[in-house]
């Protein structure tokens, strides 16, 4: 079993966090060649200057967790997580919203991208239900975006069932990050070969030293 830390995105998304232990877990993180590290959006500029030398990139989310803002306050909070200095920005969005606004927003919002890093669309898959997530199969095709981001914190059984609905219901490239909470070395495996293009995982400590050892043996 080979697993490539490119592939991994680490989830510092706990608002209860302190300062202190945010720049310990940043810096432990940035001796591995993983792709990125998602914080919540204030803690974005202070990853970025904590990162400076490496080539991870940082996440975060717009209009989170709820979603529910307009266009204006997306589009304020898109523009503001670029410039701190984020690449990997996904805007938050409820099945409803997907369906009415999904390109509309997107046409707006991805030229705050400026055409660097990734602009997409998080969809909070742990709180919504089987009939909602088969009607977004449906709205996904349609959708000018092509890069997703699934839940937060989900258990591995949510995870495998959320890459079997939407990668399976795909019809053109699109790029899945699924995020699950405390995976083992197996369930990572298990969810690539599912379908996910990366995973967000809240267990870096834990992970990361194993997949590095496992790469010397």
């Amino acid at each position: 079993m080979e697993l490539e830390l490119e592939r991994l995105s680490i989830m510092l998304v706990d608002s209860s966090l302190s300062d202190q232990a945010f720049k310990e877990e940043i810096l432990f993180l940035k001796e591995f060649p993983i792709r990125s590290i998602f914080v919540l959006p204030y803690n974005v500029a202070r990853a970025k200057q904590l990162l400076a030398g490496t080539k991870i990139n940082v996440g975060s989310f717009v209009d989170f967790p709820l979603g529910a803002g307009t266009l204006a306050k997306k589009a304020f909070e898109t523009g503001r997580l670029y410039k701190d200095g984020a690449t990997d920005v996904f805007v938050t969005m409820g099945p409803e919203q997907l369906a009415q606004w999904g390109n509309s927003n997107y046409q707006v919002l991805e030229q705050l991208s400026f055409g660097h890093g990734v602009l997409g669309y998080f969809i909070d898959s742990g709180k919504i239900t089987e009939a909602q997530k088969k009607n977004l199969i449906n709205d996904l095709s349609k959708q000018q975006v092509r890069h997703f981001s699934l839940g937060l914190d989900l258990t591995m059984e949510q995870a495998i069932a959320d890459m079997s609905l939407f990668h399976t219901g795909r019809n053109r490239a699109m790029f899945f990050q699924v995020n699950v909470k405390a995976p083992t070395l197996m369930e990572i495996e298990l969810l690539f070969q599912a379908g996910a293009t990366q995973i967000g995982i809240a267990n870096g400590r834990e992970i990361l030293p194993l997949i590095t050892k496992m790469d010397q043996t």
